[in-house]
């Protein structure tokens, strides 16, 4: 009897191939590499025929590189060739973590030498970096033990000798992987002078000042650079595609260093000594309007501006607003000698005080009823003579001499933050209308005022006020910046009256604003603080303003200083400080002494006698006029 066969399975899963059968095994795998050299050789024609420069270029790009080229920053100088700013050729270390990892090799070729000194070699490469530059050697380390980097910093800003001695090390212990980049540092040579005009960097860009504000202008214009590169490094013959960077524009400011540093000095000796707040203090050509300082104090380092507090790192000559008080009559009076509404010898009937709104103002000197020449209400600073006689403007011609003045607008001096102030309109209240005759009710900064008494004693012509003087561009050709927009506000005969009122000021109190040799002009001021943050009063802004010489203005000099306490007034405060940085400036520009000579005192009232110098409160007070609550400004 037969074996019994086993149940046949269903389906072909039970069919296999005999073992003896290797021809279908062959045929299968001569199907299979037909199929796999067919697909090669298709790549091979899409390679080399169909699609060469595409591949071509796919592969380069995967060895290209793109960095940027930095634009070199242009320079800022005084207006005597000083340098204020400029940049250093310094540069960041960097490495390539994953060439320093291979050991400059493909890493299929690497033997094991290759591979034990490529361990070691960031700690090598580490220890040579710190030693030069200071930095962490560990940090680095940990940095070029990142294989899966191409770019990592080592050191950021070192010069290029501390570079070049990297360099030198690395080249002798036969390391490869670090280079270096460019990455320039601004460098302030006078630190803090100017500093507040001059302003600072963050991170490469303009971040306060005139840095800022001329950031396009000095920064020029990035360039880039493209090429090829292997494990090794740049390839000498690679395709190499470079744009190059435009440097930026130098600039000359109208500042003199020398003045300015005087007067920074000079100011905050003043503020220390007066127990205040702030101080600035500016000197103008009168003619041009080109600033020769504008000081500020406190102040900063323009290498250091992150130990400078916020309040600090301004400019408050532009940014700050406050109520100049009895310098605003300079600015009265002339609009009504202009609109022929007094004249310097008239006499005005006052009385010890006059109702404005709701409060009753007074002088800062104590008395009855008087009657004072216009002049008189200018030198002896009378805020009701001022008043009685502003009222005979109407609102609307007030309005337009203020807007004349420059005030209410921004100057356009060019620097970041600059405020507009506050002016009433024509259709202003009574008591603003007071109020601004005196110095309150409105707000200004200190180069709006400036330029706006500058008007009065220019023979009437407003000019704009500027601070850069020219460019010159990478091409070394020099633009000459226009001086400032003039118009005329009163006239020429106007304003000779009242450079004649104010010289009397200087005579009235010879002792402390005379210059020998020199006839001057000048007024004083005195008014409210107002906190900032509050909008509310507080303290005082005692200030003085003046020129030189009075015959022919050549010289104007303005010192506001800001105190939290309520003691002392513009002529005892600001006063010695203007007279001291004049009888520098004076000279400094080669301004010949006056040629004659004006010590009489000429009438400041009648029928009564004038009050001594040293018996009459410090000229310029309107501390003691303080407006109603409905006058007053609104937080700035």
């Amino acid at each position: 009897m037969s074996p019994t066969r086993p149940a046949k399975r269903g389906g072909r899963a039970g069919r296999r191939w005999p073992l003896a059968a290797s021809a279908g095994r062959l045929r299968v795998l001569v199907l299979v590499l037909a199929v796999m050299f067919s697909v090669c050789g298709a790549r091979a024609v899409q390679v080399q025929v169909l699609d060469p420069n595409g591949i071509a270029q796919e592969a380069a790009q995967q060895m290209q590189v793109t960095r940027s080229i930095e634009a070199e920053r242009g320079t800022i100088y005084d207006r005597n060739g000083q340098v204020m700013a400029f940049t250093e050729d310094t540069v960041n270390i960097i490495a390539d973590p994953a060439m320093i990892a291979s050991n400059g090799k493909e890493p299929s070729t690497m033997r094991d030498a290759d591979r034990q000194r490529a361990q070691r070699a960031p700690a090598e490469l580490a220890k040579i970096v710190a030693a030069r530059t200071g930095e962490d050697a560990g940090q680095i380390e940990a940095k070029l033990r990142n294989t899966t980097s191409r770019y990592a910093v080592l050191a950021r800003q070192v010069t290029s000798s501390t570079y070049a001695a990297v360099a030198s090390d690395v080249d002798a212990g036969g390391w490869i992987g670090i280079f270096r980049e460019p990455n320039p540092r601004r460098n302030y040579p006078m630190g803090s002078v100017a500093s507040n005009v001059v302003g600072f960097m963050n991170q490469n860009k303009g971040a306060g000042g005139l840095e800022l504000a001329l950031n396009s202008k000095l920064a020029g214009a990035q360039g880039k650079e493209t090429y090829q590169t292997s494990p090794k490094g740049k390839i000498p013959l690679g395709t190499q595609v470079v744009t190059p960077a435009v440097d930026g524009e130098n600039v000359t400011l109208s500042l003199d260093s020398g003045l300015q540093w005087q007067t920074e000095q000079r100011l905050a000796q003043a503020v220390k000594d007066n127990k205040a707040s702030w101080g600035i203090g500016i000197v103008m050509d009168v003619k041009t309007g080109r600033l020769l300082t504008l000081a500020n104090t406190p102040s900063f380092n323009s290498n250091d501006p992150g130990k400078a507090t916020p309040e600090a790192l301004g400019n408050r000559a532009v940014t700050n607003v406050y109520e100049p008080g009895s310098t605003m009559k300079v600015l009265t009076l002339g609009s009504l000698l202009d609109a022929g509404l007094t004249n310097p010898d008239e006499i005005t009937h006052i009385g010890p005080t006059i109702k404005v709104g709701d409060n009753e103002v007074k002088d800062a000197f104590k008395h009855g009823d008087m009657d004072l020449t216009t002049r008189g209400i200018l030198v002896r600073s009378s805020n009701i003579g001022t008043i009685t006689l502003a009222r005979r403007m109407d609102k609307g011609t007030t309005a337009g001499y203020l807007k004349s003045f420059g005030l209410g607008q921004r100057t356009g001096v060019g620097l970041p933050g600059e405020s507009a102030g506050r002016i009433p309109n024509e259709k202003m209240r009574d008591y603003t209308r007071d109020g601004v005759a005196f110095g309150t009710s409105l707000s200004v900064t200190a180069v709006q005022m400036a330029a706006a008494v500058n008007s009065v004693v220019n023979g009437g012509v407003y000019v704009a006020p500027t601070i850069v003087q020219s460019t010159t561009g990478p091409d070394g050709k020099v633009d000459e910046a226009p001086l400032g927009a003039t118009h005329r506000v009163i006239s020429d005969s106007a304003s000779a009256q009242m450079r004649d009122m104010m010289e009397q000021m200087v005579i009235h109190y010879k002792d402390q604003l005379y210059i020998p040799g020199y006839r001057t002009a000048a007024k004083t001021g005195t008014a409210w603080g107002i906190d900032p943050k509050t909008g509310k009063y507080k303290g005082l802004v005692t200030s003085i303003i003046g020129v030189a010489p009075m015959e022919d203005p050549q010289i104007l000099t303005y010192i506001v200083i800001g105190k939290d306490d309520r003691s002392g007034a513009g002529l005892g405060v600001a006063g010695p400080v203007y007279k001291d940085i004049m009888s520098l400036a004076i000279p400094r520009y080669g301004i010949k002494p006056s040629a004659t000579t004006v010590t009489n005192q000429l009438p400041l009232e009648k029928n009564a006698p004038s009050a001594s110098p040293a018996a009459t409160a410090p000229s310029g007070s309107t501390a003691s006029a303080k407006p109603s609550a409905s006058a007053r400004p609104k937080k700035p």
